[in-house]
């Protein structure tokens, strides 16, 4: 390259950048307009459509909210619920209560997608407020689908731990349940490190919560990674809250690699707890899923203890229709019981 021709070069892209410095305050602005944001509800190319809808929302404030509200007002049956959700963060930074209510103001069939990124954005910016206000919605099916998205929220928010000490103060039901499942499942999303340590903070002193918090986790984990599940649940080993865990796991990785979860049980020492139900669990989702190859495998393991729960259970299967092979399965019980 010739000095003159690298002059060159080095002008272009000093032109660019002053373009680029020249022009962007003017694109800001006209992204920043209320026409921009009706540009991009009638926008059929998604791209551009996000890009402006986005840019727009990022400087919606109390004074260009109504002129927004005025323009959304035609596609709000063409919104997706990523959309809603969307508009309802940018919404929840100066009004999350008026948000809300707007949401509920909508028609049946928007209301329910609309509230739910309404109590996601309002749970990621004040669960606690999003909490009191959720109680006074009298719908009950709305209330339990808007309380899983206020969970979502919440578990992407700044105040993630205080769900936990939220759902310990509710009473022991199939609700408690079901927010523990969404909660690790949101969680779960920012990857498995994040999750076992969110699922280590949850208060000893609330043991049940604790145990189905552990469960859920190590279901949800167990498909992600096994091994990695199985190495975090032995740094719990002989804890209340991970007892049944093991069970948990046992199911969930048998279901993906048998014969590594049976290896892996059988593998534990003999006075772990709830091995011998994780064994018997393990070993029915395999036989279950593939018969021939369970059985192959428990007819080659040496007979010991920890393989006796696979061995009783094969012995319930045929006692009915082969007794003979009952008892041979019988002989082959190691233990003692």
């Amino acid at each position: 390259m010739t000095w003159k021709a690298a002059m060159v070069g080095a002008a272009a892209l000093a032109l660019g950048f002053w373009l680029g410095r020249a022009t962007a305050p003017e694109l800001e602005s006209e992204l920043a307009s209320v026409d921009s944001f009706r540009q991009a509800l009638e926008d059929p190319d998604w791209l551009t459509r996000s890009y402006r809808f986005s840019s727009f929302l990022v400087g919606l404030n109390p004074e260009n909210l109504p002129d927004a509200l005025e323009v959304l007002e035609p596609h709000l049956r063409f919104l997706l619920t990523e959309e809603f959700r969307v508009l309802m963060l940018a919404w929840a930074r100066f009004d999350a209560p008026g948000a809300f209510a707007q949401a509920q103001s909508w028609p049946p069939h928007i209301r329910r997608t609309a509230g739910g990124a309404a109590m996601y954005a309002w749970g990621f910016r004040n669960p606690l407020e999003a909490v009191r206000e959720l109680s006074r919605v009298e719908d009950g099916d709305l209330q339990a689908f808007w309380a899983t998205r206020l969970l979502a929220g919440w578990a992407h928010g700044d105040y993630r731990d205080s769900a936990a000490e939220y759902i310990a103060a509710l009473p022991e039901s199939t609700t408690r349940r079901r927010y523990i499942t969404a909660l690790v499942w949101e969680i779960a999303k920012e990857g498995p490190e994040t999750l076992m340590r969110w699922a280590e903070r949850v208060p000893d002193d609330s043991e049940r919560v604790k145990r189905s918090v552990f469960q859920e986790a190590s279901g949800t984990l167990a498909g992600v990674d096994p091994e990695a599940t199985a190495l975090w649940l032995q740094e719990h080993a002989g804890r209340d809250y991970a007892i049944d865990a093991l069970v948990v796991l046992a199911r969930a990785w048998a279901a993906t690699d048998p014969a590594a979860a049976m290896a892996w049980l059988i593998a534990l020492p003999d006075d772990a707890e709830q091995r011998e139900e994780a064994v018997a669990a393990g070993f029915r989702v395999w036989f279950k899923r593939a018969p021939a190859d369970a059985e192959a495998w428990l007819r080659s393991a040496s007979p010991a203890p920890a393989v006796d729960p696979a061995v009783r259970f094969m012995v319930e299967q045929t006692r009915a229709q082969a007794p003979e092979a009952a008892r041979a399965w019988e002989a082959r019980i190691a233990g003692e019981t």
